[in-house]
């Protein structure tokens, strides 16, 4: 145990500082998640100092890029409920099911056609169907996605929805949008749930706010069987190309359970709250690995690739999601 201490607490203390920036009045209006602080703050350390590369260390980042990586997907089950899937009706929930999964295939197939490997075409798609950079943190250990796959696939999608966070209230007033309709298309498409929750509250409505937030969490619903989609698939995969043992992700089945447990309205909500809290801080330490993990010489071998499958991937996305908002909601 001695051997990860210290490698934990690099992580620990990294988490921390990116918790605090993510609360700062600056963030406030930029919405930025912790996750995307560490994984950013990781890559400074890695790449501009010796600090990560000390032996000392590589137990414990390795550690916390795998297990307690993990421990945080579980844990994410707190913030989903399957009965936000009632709230929509059967219509509702269908179209958001299609439109995850139609965007989903046409990352990975258009990241196929732009050369970038097949894990990384996975983390992109994911991030960009489901809840950006929680999605990836799920979906990348399932596939064995390199740290350099899931940072950038997650830096990628963070970008692209950020700016979209800043647009999307531009629109509302500009073009006079209904509220539901702006809601809807807000919580369709924008990939991170903060993102949602800032330009779903940014135009001052309820309606708006409330419907953006549901068809959020309801598309963050289907992260469970995306999940068990691609473990399936990876472990046919496997055992067809390769004769080893396959490494199972039972951390999917305590993520499902979490989301069982939760939708059952037992816990009282401060105890709740308390997950929630130690899942994001959980979540973030394992973010924090990962850029320390990340090689940006390796990244920038990439060249602009990843940035373009994400940014078309957002505008497939946009594209179903509206159409959805209009003709549905």
């Amino acid at each position: 145990m001695t051997k990860i201490t210290k490698g934990v607490l690099l992580n620990l203390l990294i988490a921390i500082v990116s918790l605090f920036l993510s609360k700062t009045e600056l963030n406030k209006a930029l919405h930025i998640s912790s996750l995307l602080y560490a994984i950013i703050i990781g890559m400074l350390i890695a790449n501009f100092t010796s600090i990560s590369s000390k032996p000392i260390f590589q137990d414990g980042i390795k550690f916390t890029s795998k297990r307690i990586l993990r421990l945080g997907v579980i844990l994410l089950g707190f913030k989903l409920s399957l009965g936000e899937l009632t709230k929509l009706g059967l219509e509702g929930v269908l179209f958001i099911g299609v439109m995850v999964f139609i965007t989903l295939i046409s990352v990975i197939k258009l990241a196929e056609k732009m050369g970038l490997s097949e894990k990384m075409g996975i983390c992109l798609a994911a991030g960009t169907a489901i809840c950006g950079a929680s999605a990836v943190a799920a979906v990348g250990p399932i596939v064995e996605a390199d740290e350099e796959d899931t940072a950038f696939g997650i830096g990628a999608i963070t970008m692209f929805g950020t700016i979209a966070m800043f647009i999307f209230p531009v629109l509302y007033r500009t073009l006079n949008l209904d509220a539901i309709f702006y809601g809807s298309w807000v919580g369709m498409t924008l990939p991170e749930v903060a993102e949602v929750v800032a330009a779903g509250g940014a135009v001052g409505s309820d309606l708006a706010d409330s419907m953006a937030i549901l068809t959020k969490l309801t598309r963050v619903v289907f992260l469970m069987p995306v999940s068990i989609g691609f473990a399936i698939w990876y472990s046919k995969k496997q055992k067809k190309e390769i004769n080893k043992k396959i490494d199972k992700p039972y951390y999917v089945i305590g993520f499902i359970l979490v989301v069982i447990l939760n939708s059952l309205n037992i816990l009282p909500p401060n105890i709740k709250a308390l997950c929630l809290d130690f899942g994001n801080i959980i979540l973030t330490t394992a973010m924090a690995s990962l850029g320390l993990k990340t090689d940006l010489r390796k990244m920038i071998s990439v060249g602009i690739k990843p940035l373009v499958v994400a940014f078309i991937g957002m505008l497939i996305i946009q594209s179903i999601g509206v159409v959805g908002a209009y003709y549905i909601f």
